[in-house]
């Protein structure tokens, strides 16, 4: 592409096709006009797209511009662009055939979610290659006149095939889908992602992991010095997309649908009354996913990553210790997780996270944690989740009476909504007074060494209020609901916020 040099603005590029073209006419030359057509739709997107291709929707400012940088740099880029905003039409479209065009030997594998929606992809350049005349007429030697009759493939299920010199066992493009059925021993020379992230995928966390996944061992499908694209929108704070950045496994391009990615930005190509329709229909997550590219930027984003503060979680001299205790029901899969942490406070006002615990445990271990926290830290006070400590209420006792070892429950409820309870941290946060520790390893259920502080920050805090998960978050919260004490200062006589039948269980019977 470094022989045409390609004029940067619309207008000023249509007008130089025009004077290539007309020159080329000028010549006299044979076939000087198609020689200069077929180059411009080797070398220039934007005229295969709108010229070629017929796509008259596509003149338009944004969208050249986005041809022009996508064609600038084609590969190793995640493009992530609001819905309807052409990023299919342009980079799966458009930039596939191009390929094509180029290099008639190339084999692409267009990979979606599931193979349905990469055949949609597959059929629309299945389209072109049918009925466009002009690509006919231009590129012959690629093209077929009746390619369902004369190439060795040609369907959505197989694959397409053009005229080209060698055999690979790969079609030029074929389709399929990441989580349903990839193929085997192949290998494109272009891996073309698109859509490989739906509402479907994200559903929980062990969906978004089999994304993830599915996702990572698709790229053994690619070859030696290959080209890997990827085009879609994000779902979720956690999804696939978000997966390959982390990863640096692709350079993130975003174009959310306003200028600077808020509500009330400057719409970059819908209209304004066209936005404001969606947002209606959509709903405030989906609107900041889809069309904001941010699923948490049209709703009250409750933390923010600027508030974090750490401690190195060694000395807890000084301190007065706590314990909260939040328990999932079940010790299965679908089930929520428990979580139990040690809180100090200290003379400065700060929260420290001494320790914590996010599983899925049974109510034995459960105890045994209690007791054995208990036994090292000297907590003034454990906080128990209220309709937790019903049920765990009487081992926990008779654990106490067994081991002649007693401590002070407190029951914790309330009709609180959890987000409204999870709320009441953000002063904490947003004054930097709530430290976490700067790791926090932990074996959980399956044997997998996790640091809690990091599934702390990015499955729950940043994503809040749209995680999937927000066991620590709630089980956190609970640290407001118990009358906590600096050091120094004196006790309140009122003793511990809540002291009901729970708790005078465990004094004993009356």
């Amino acid at each position: 592409m470094a022989e045409v040099v390609l004029p940067q603005e619309r207008e000023a590029t249509k007008k130089w096709w025009r004077k290539r073209l007309g020159g080329a006419k000028e010549t006299g030359v044979p076939n000087a006009v198609w020689q200069m057509e077929r180059k411009l739709a080797r070398h220039d997107l934007f005229y295969l797209l709108v010229v070629v291709l017929k796509r008259g929707d596509i003149d338009r400012d944004w969208l050249f511009a986005r041809c022009r940088e996508v064609q600038a740099k084609p590969n190793g880029y995640v493009d992530l662009w609001s819905r309807e905003h052409y990023k299919s039409s342009i980079i799966t479209c458009g930039l596939t055939i191009q390929d094509i065009l180029n290099d008639p030997e190339v084999t692409i594998g267009i990979f979606s979610h599931t193979r349905p929606i990469a055949k949609g992809f597959l059929r629309q350049i299945k389209r072109e290659f049918e009925g466009n005349e002009d690509l006919v007429r231009l590129f012959p030697e690629i093209c077929y006149k009746n390619p369902q009759h004369e190439s060795p493939k040609w369907s959505e299920d197989d694959g397409l095939i053009v005229k080209r010199k060698t055999n690979p066992k790969e079609a030029t493009i074929e389709a399929w889908g990441l989580v349903d059925g990839q193929p085997t021993s192949k290998h494109y020379k272009v891996l073309l992602y698109d859509d490989v992230v739906t509402e479907k995928s994200v559903t929980n966390p062990e969906m978004i992991k089999k994304t993830n996944d599915a996702w990572a061992l698709s790229l053994n499908l690619g070859t030696a010095g290959g080209a890997r694209r990827h085009a879609g929108t994000f779902y979720h704070f956690n999804d696939t997309y978000h997966t390959m950045i982390e990863r640096k496994a692709a350079i993130p391009r975003i174009y959310p649908c306003t200028d600077d990615g808020t509500v009330d930005g400057e719409p970059v190509l819908l209209t304004r009354e066209a936005l404001a329709a969606k947002r209606r229909e959509f709903g405030p997550y989906i609107f900041g996913c889809q069309m904001l590219l941010n699923p948490i930027a049209d709703k009250a984003q409750g933390f923010q990553k600027e508030w974090l503060a750490y401690w190195p979680a060694r000395n807890v001299q000084g301190l007065n210790l706590y314990i909260v205790v939040d328990p999932a029901s079940k010790k299965k899969t679908t089930s929520d997780y428990t979580f139990m942490g040690v809180v100090g406070i200290g003379e400065d006002g700060f929260y420290r996270i001494v320790d914590m615990v996010r599983d899925r445990i049974n109510l034995t271990e459960r105890a045994d944690l209690i007791f054995k926290w208990h036994r090292q830290y000297k907590p003034l006070l454990v906080g128990y989740e209220e309709y937790g400590l019903q049920a765990d209420i009487e081992h926990i006792k008779d654990r106490m009476d067994r081991e002649n070892y007693r401590f002070h429950v407190v029951d914790l409820g309330g009709k609180v909504k959890k987000e409204d309870r999870i709320r009441r941290l953000i002063p904490l946060f947003e004054q930097g007074r709530m430290l976490l520790p700067e790791t926090c390893w932990k074996r959980n259920y399956e044997g997998e060494n996790q640091d809690l502080t990091k599934i702390f920050i990015n499955e729950e805090y940043l994503p809040f209020p749209v995680s999937h998960h927000d066991d620590m978050l709630d089980g956190l919260s609970r640290i407001v609901d118990l009358k906590t004490q600096q050091p120094g200062k004196q006790v309140s006589k009122s003793g511990p916020s809540r002291t009901n039948t729970s708790m005078r269980r465990l004094r004993g019977r009356r």
